[in-house]
């Protein structure tokens, strides 16, 4: 990817997950959801689908990143770009998961569905998917942002905002925790996404000199 791309990677992915998270229908009693996907059924997989481009985009952005963070000879900010571009293409698969609920809702079998639903979360298999999205993106998002700061590839306040964003997504309010992370992650990712265009243009213009 171009740098011009990465940037644009990266940004869509901010708003892509921001719209997704305000657009998703969302309660955390299982039969309150499922009747949510019911009376709303385009709403609730247009907010998925939007969140899947998002970190498919964030996936591709950072991982692109790398060629970056070799430019700058930061074996720092490689580690860190990797570790978080793997860990929000794992993001994909809890949400398969939970599009899983989009049968329940149609089930005629309320009750029936409303445990499972309810169940599921709690169940080994969301386990196994969780936890590796949990561990790969928290440690990738903390080094690069270490590295965003050691190599002043973006303000300090840009690298410590992407660790608040991190942080808020555990520590806020559930009703909100999505919509701040996104929110925070795009103002982080903005300043890095300034360079990535002035650094193409900069290229760009000294090839055409070359010419």
């Amino acid at each position: 990817m171009s740098r011009r791309s990465t940037a644009v990677a990266l940004l869509t992915a901010a708003v892509a997950g921001l719209a997704g998270t305000i657009l998703l229908p969302a309660s955390a009693d299982a039969t309150a959801q499922l009747a949510l996907i019911e009376a709303e059924p385009a709403r609730w997989l247009g907010a998925n689908v939007l969140l899947v481009i998002s970190f498919l985009c964030f996936a591709g952005g950072l991982f692109a990143l790398t060629g970056l963070f070799r430019d700058q000879g930061s074996r720092l900010g490689v580690a860190g770009a990797v570790l978080a571009a793997l860990g929000w293409a794992l993001h994909i698969g809890p949400v398969a998961y939970v599009m899983a609920q989009y049968a329940l809702a149609h089930h005629q079998d309320r009750a029936g569905a409303a445990e499972i639903a309810a169940a599921m979360f709690e169940a080994p298999p969301f386990v196994v998917l969780i936890v590796p999205v949990l561990l790969t993106t928290v440690a990738g998002t903390l080094v690069l942002a270490v590295a965003l700061w050691r190599t002043r590839l973006a303000p300090w306040w840009a690298a410590v905002t992407l660790v608040v964003a991190l942080a808020a997504d555990f520590t806020a309010p559930d009703a909100v925790s999505g919509i701040m992370m996104f929110a925070l992650l795009g103002v982080a990712l903005a300043p890095l996404s300034v360079r990535l265009f002035a650094l193409e243009t900069t290229a760009g213009a000294r090839v055409a000199a070359q010419a």
